[in-house]
């Protein structure tokens, strides 16, 4: 029983300090800044609903209690959301919510769409 406790008590030992670290170092990134949800869709649907429903409890989970905002970003079936979400930077700051289908419509040969989804992070 020891032979296998030792290397479990070992292992946890030796990472939870960089855990530690991890943490501390989430929380200075996130520390008086804001996220942002990018909805497709306009105010009061279900795209909103379901954004501001997570944007109301979130900020409370990440390390640093960043502010966290919705912002309805409507158009062409949140097409332009998509587009702006592409080419948004990739800092963490910047969280989507559009429909799914957009990608479908990009592997039709839609002329509109600006994002490759297979890139989409």
């Amino acid at each position: 029983m020891l032979k296998i406790l030792r290397p479990l008590i070992l292992s946890l030992l030796l990472v939870t300090p960089h855990l530690a670290h991890a943490a501390a170092a989430d929380a200075d990134f996130y520390r008086g800044k804001t996220i942002r949800f990018i909805v497709g869709f306009a105010a009061g649907g279900g795209f909103d609903a379901y954004s501001r429903v997570i944007a109301r409890h979130m900020g409370r989970h990440i390390p640093g209690n960043p502010s966290i905002i919705v912002d309805n970003m409507t158009g062409a079936g949140s097409r332009v959301a998509a587009n702006f979400l592409f080419k948004a930077p990739t800092d963490g700051l910047v969280v989507g919510n559009f429909i799914g289908s957009l990608v479908l419509q990009q592997i039709l040969g839609d002329k509109g769409i600006e994002f490759d989804g297979r890139r989409f992070e």
